[in-house]
């Protein structure tokens, strides 16, 4: 039983992390500067506190305001993503693009191949990672997500999905 609750919990955390709803862009532009302090290996810890749950992320610079993203580190189901980060309101936006997969290499152009994070620092060394949510009148294209987010409050909630706390691993 514990198996089949942490296989259910990690394919949950790939899909949400990793699924694109937009073949086109949500932000075309309002990019910042990339946080360094962001840069480096990730890990998030499995709920049973079983090591073998552990998933990593390695996000590296790339430019000036740009990471790349490599989740779930180590997986077949592994994959590259270019991170842009946003700022909306006071909140941190990553908008993310996959790049290619360890399976299917570089995606077509008619695949999905955008979405946003949500990310919130936790303290020193942790992030908070909030995927968009995969339904809702906010995700019927790019156009309306971005609408969305344009509000004067827009519900944080309503739009982002669970958080996945990530810790930061020390440089060697």
């Amino acid at each position: 039983m514990k198996s089949i609750i942490h296989i259910a919990a990690l394919l949950t955390l790939s899909l949400g992390l990793s699924s694109c709803l937009f073949t086109e862009p949500v932000f075309t532009g309002g990019f910042v500067q990339s946080d360094l302090s962001a840069a480096g290996v990730w890990m998030t810890e499995d709920e049973t506190g079983d090591a073998r749950g552990r998933e990593f992320a390695v996000l590296a610079p790339v430019g000036q305001d740009a990471f790349t993203l490599n989740y779930p580190v180590g997986s077949k189901g592994s994959s590259y993503f270019e991170v842009r980060p946003l700022k909306v309101g006071d909140k941190d936006i990553w908008q993310v693009r996959l790049s290619a997969t360890f399976e299917d290499g570089v995606p077509k152009s008619d695949t999905p191949v955008y979405t946003l994070l949500l990310v919130e620092k936790e303290g020193d060394g942790k992030l908070s990672i909030r995927p968009l949510k995969s339904e809702g009148d906010h995700t019927a294209s790019a156009a309306a997500t971005q609408k969305a987010l344009s509000e004067k409050s827009p519900d944080w909630d309503k739009l982002f999905g669970e958080a996945k706390t990530f810790i930061r691993l020390k440089d060697r």
